[in-house]
């Protein structure tokens, strides 16, 4: 890796192979550390080492090590190369107590600015989640938000680690076969969270994603009511940005699903599902290769 591009390809490749490899991933990790040029490489990296040795191997202190390497490499970059040093050691500090908390150490945060602390918590949760283990990520992430409540800075590194966090979390609960009361109760938090950090954190097609992900859990909840508002509010994001046939799919495919399940099916509320089931068969079908892919599954629960 000498340039940006090779650094890119590198990162996108173990972003790739990482749940499949993560042992193979992590061995290629140093390799990287060394080929840091400039400051944000840094940051994007550590992103990848506490996600790698902590979510997916949970080798606390092997994170922990590669952190330490990746730091000494960022302080040993010439000037010219280090215009954002500050930020990116902030970004190395939040992520090394992370990996510190997962580990155990309940003093992990010490130190820590208020909104790096809650970044840093947002990170265990999702760490814990990714280890199956929910009552430690459920925990983790609602002291998160109500450290998070009195407010929090614009540009804050909180902001993103919440909205990331919170889709993450909601996601995944989403996808699993049973769930306690409190489960669901944690999925519908975690969508509405993720919807309202990235309305500060995003732009507006991490929003109108936001909106579908907080309609598929309320539709997974049995509140399709509240679905079909969701998918309301996505459908209108993508017109008001002429959004592209990918983004407009998931949409009309959630108001189609939202609107078949609904306990009162009136000929409005069937006439709005059987023309989004339409419009979002017509969408799958402009699509390539790839992106259809994507949408297969969904297409099969069309009613």
């Amino acid at each position: 890796m000498n340039d940006d591009t090779d650094f890119d390809r590198f990162l996108g490749r173990a972003w790739n192979e990482h749940a499949d490899d993560a042992p193979g991933v992590a061995s290629r990790l140093p390799q990287a550390v060394a080929a840091v040029t400039h400051a944000a490489q840094a940051e994007r990296l550590a992103a990848l080492i506490v996600h790698v040795h902590g979510e997916h191997l949970g080798r606390w202190h092997d994170g922990l090590a590669t952190l330490d390497a990746l730091s000494r490499r960022l302080q040993a970059l010439p000037t010219e190369a280090a215009v954002d040093r500050a930020a990116a050691e902030a970004a190395l500090q939040r992520q090394g107590a992370a990996l510190r908390l997962a580990a155990g150490d309940p003093n992990a945060l010490q130190g820590l600015a208020s909104d790096a602390a809650i970044a840093a918590r947002a990170v265990v949760a999702g760490i814990a989640a990714g280890r199956d283990d929910w009552p430690t990520a459920i925990a983790h992430w609602r002291r998160a938000l109500a450290d998070a409540a009195p407010g929090l800075p614009d540009g804050s590194p909180a902001l993103r680690a919440l909205a990331v966090t919170g889709n993450n979390l909601a996601a995944a609960l989403e996808e699993r076969a049973s769930r306690s009361a409190d489960e669901t109760a944690a999925m519908l938090e975690a969508a509405a969270a993720g919807l309202s950090y990235w309305s500060r954190a995003g732009g507006w097609t991490e929003v109108e994603r936001a909106h579908h992900r907080l309609g598929s859990c309320r539709l997974a909840a049995a509140d399709a009511p509240g679905a079909a508002a969701s998918a309301r509010a996505c459908l209108a994001l993508c017109a008001e940005h002429d959004a592209p046939a990918f983004e407009r799919f998931f949409g009309e495919a959630l108001l189609a699903r939202a609107s078949h399940a609904a306990a009162t099916r009136d000929a409005a509320t069937i006439e709005e599902g059987m023309a989004a089931a339409t419009r979002a068969r017509a969408l799958a079908a402009t699509l390539g290769a790839d992106e259809r892919a994507w949408c297969d599954a969904e297409l099969a629960r069309l009613p």
